[in-house]
């Protein structure tokens, strides 16, 4: 999975979120996200994160994407940062 198409996965969560997406190692599958997202109002940090593996369930059950590091907010708590 390209960054690209992560970052495209991850931005169907919900109107309005938005991916920043970096392989960590040049090989496609270690990534670091930065998600932005209303989807995340009211939820928990254990929540939020929840919500993204769930979307990505099937590459991280298969290897495809063997680690990522998220860090999730609300435009709120990213625009206040």
């Amino acid at each position: 999975m390209t960054p690209a198409q992560l970052k495209a996965r991850i931005e169907t969560l919900a109107p309005g979120t938005r991916a920043e997406v970096t392989d960590l190692t040049g090989t496609e599958d270690h990534y670091q996200a930065t998600i932005v997202s209303p989807a995340f109002e009211g939820k928990m940090m254990i929540e939020q994160h929840r919500m993204i593996f769930g979307l990505l369930k099937v590459e991280v059950d298969s290897g495809e994407v063997h680690a990522l590091t998220l860090k999730t907010f609300t435009p709120e708590q990213y625009r206040s940062k």
